[in-house]
């Protein structure tokens, strides 16, 4: 059997309503590594626990600033957020608090990243032209990968050319997570829980460079690590 894996929908609002989205490439990169891929949308908190009993394992999304609050921050001038993003940070910082008691994997992209940071109590640079000079705008630029991490050893490289668009990133690291890559200017590219448990976040957006071999491996070493346990 496939193992099934929940991809989080972004969501906004339009006309007083939740919509959520989510294109289709992270589908097909799950499609491709052998899995079987399923639409998580923000519901009620009260149903995680179902929902990661049901998983395999869950790709965090990409999406839109986490409101600065959930890492006990004031916003900053840039920062964009409302109701919409809330309820999905608020909703998927319990899904993966459920799906670590579960020992289940994780993957996060970008936002996911973020996320998953905060999720173990770490804070995030709220705009980086700001804070520190980025060459990582929107642009496709070199990560160095520390060779002992379960990221090198998914993707098989130490050095990888990536695909970036964002304007936040980690500072303060979450309890138990260790920084796993880097981009030439500093800002962290990867965090990774440091005690073996499969739980990784890039900052890159690996679904949007399927045709580079590293952004495929992922996926592959990802949906096979959510197969075997």
């Amino acid at each position: 059997m496939k193992p099934i894996i929940g991809i989080s929908c972004n969501v906004r609002m339009k006309d007083k309503d939740f919509v959520h989205e989510l294109q289709d490439r992270y589908v097909r990169a799950i499609k491709k590594a052998g899995g079987l891929a399923i639409l998580i949308a923000p519901l009620d908190i009260s149903d995680v626990s179902e929902i990661a009993e049901f998983l395999s394992g869950l790709v965090i999304s990409g999406g839109r600033d986490i409101p600065p609050e959930l890492y006990g921050e004031q916003p900053y001038q840039s920062t964009n957020t409302d109701e919409a993003v809330r309820q999905r940070a608020e909703f998927e910082i319990e899904l993966v608090k459920a799906m670590v008691e579960l020992n289940k994997p994780i993957l996060g992209i970008c936002y996911g990243c973020q996320l998953l940071n905060v999720a173990f109590g770490g804070t995030l640079i709220q705009d980086i032209p700001s804070h520190r000079l980025s060459t990582s705008w929107f642009s496709e630029h070199e990560v160095e990968v520390e060779p002992s991490s379960l990221l090198c050893n998914w993707i098989q490289e130490q050095k990888i050319f990536v695909k970036s668009s964002h304007h936040q990133a980690v500072d303060k690291v979450g309890k138990g997570l260790k920084v796993v890559a880097w981009a030439s200017d500093g800002v962290i590219e990867a965090i990774e829980f440091g005690n073996g448990k499969p739980i990784v976040g890039v900052q890159w957006h690996p679904e949007a460079q399927l045709e580079d071999q590293h952004a495929q491996r992922l996926f592959n070493a990802f949906v096979q690590t959510c197969k075997e346990r």
